[in-house]
């Protein structure tokens, strides 16, 4: 299994090496490339714990030191996953705080065991007796918590993320990070799994440790190929958004919208409804919520509040639920009998598969495919 630890290594390192080198690199880029160490570090150096265990400990300082990083996964994940999701976001002195878990477990762990002398260091991790120390206990138990923690709070970044899109933007499968979500998701499962296995190990001695952090790695490295791949793909998200939702009224509409909100408000939903009726904005695969509010006279964020105010829809879903009842119209029509199912829906306004059946699954509880074959449309 230790070709497994080689891999990862290499890999992390050159998906390191190549971030760095990017030209106009953004902070997620950075951020990304900061994993990327993290992970080399990590797996490079258990493989190399793993080599001066097979060797009789023959380099006596670089004993469990590996586990440490796994206090700097964590943020580094958190602080890629947030410079994704806000706008305009920069480090501070503030951040430096997310490292505290990192130096803590360091002095720690110098005084408990990378202080003493070589030849008690070597007979702790011959025999795993170090295993037995209550620090170890400790350790495990803060590894299962803390670099859980900071997933979670990345998850919970990205489900925020998501459901700004969905209030500006009617198209969001490009840009909604589902990828980093199901691998965040992922990442959380493995990372309880592991110390599920740590915790079980401190009770009943399920195998050594140097097993037991082949097993980890393996899981990174699977993680770091799929986080690579689509991280190098993702880029800088706002290159290609804004959240328009964000920005602030204009002072004179503001006080009108305060004033006299009532009139406006019934005269808004009706023009609304008139001109998805009339110009069917709803067919534009880029139409956004800056782009309908500038087509009604009327500021994006008032127009938002007033389609979850009176029509109980975000704008993701209000321009979705207009295409897929232009889809039923247009799959009935008789000069259309030539195109496929995606066909009328890019006609429509759906630019891919999966946005058009989620949507259309979403709304009608089943697929194009059996609605129109149980309509005899096919």
């Amino acid at each position: 299994m230790e070709i497994i630890l080689i891999i990862g290594t290499v890999e992390s390192a050159f998906l390191f090496l190549l971030l760095s080198g990017k030209r106009n690199q953004h902070l997620s880029d950075r951020a990304l490339a900061f994993m990327f160490l993290c992970y080399t570090l990590s797996i490079g150096l258990t493989w190399y714990e793993t080599y001066n265990a097979n060797n009789n400990y023959i380099f006596p300082h670089m004993i469990n030191l590996s586990w440490l990083i796994l206090f700097l996964q964590g943020p580094a994940l958190w602080l890629y996953v947030k410079s994704l999701t806000t706008p305009g976001f920069r480090l501070k002195p503030l951040h430096l705080l997310h490292l505290i878990p990192f130096f803590f477990f360091f002095a720690y762990h110098y005084f408990d065991f990378i202080s003493l002398p070589p030849a008690e260091k070597v007979s702790l991790a011959a025999t795993n007796l170090f295993k037995e120390k209550i620090s170890y206990k400790i350790s495990v138990m803060a590894i299962g918590i803390i670099p859980t923690g900071y997933n979670i709070a990345a998850l919970l970044l990205i489900r925020e993320f998501q459901k700004k899109l969905k209030l500006n933007y009617s198209t969001i499968g490009k840009i909604d990070l589902g990828w980093l979500r199901t691998l965040v998701i992922a990442s959380i499962i493995v990372y309880l799994v592991n110390s599920l296995l740590f915790i079980t190990d401190m009770f009943f001695k399920v195998a050594t440790y140097q097993y037991l952090m082949l097993i980890t790695y393996s899981f990174a490295t699977i993680y770091i190929f799929v986080l690579g791949y689509f991280g190098l793909r993702q880029g800088n998200v706002f290159v290609k958004i804004s959240f328009d939702a964000e920005t602030q009224p204009h002072p004179n509409q503001l006080k009108a919208q305060i004033t006299d909100p009532a009139p406006g408000e019934p005269v808004l939903i009706n023009n609304l409804m008139l001109h998805m009726e009339k110009n069917q904005p709803y067919l534009d695969p880029e139409i956004t919520l800056a782009k309908l509010g500038e087509q009604l006279n009327t500021k994006p964020e008032y127009l938002s509040e007033m389609l979850n105010k009176y029509i109980g829809q975000n704008f993701f879903d209000f321009i979705n639920k207009h295409r897929i009842e232009e889809f039923k119209i247009q799959a009935m029509a008789e000069q259309n009998r030539h195109l496929s199912v995606m066909g009328i829906a890019y006609n429509c306004g759906f630019n891919s598969k999966a946005s058009f059946y989620r949507a259309f699954k979403k709304f009608e509880g089943t697929t194009p495919t059996d609605y129109m074959s149980a309509s005899h449309f096919s």
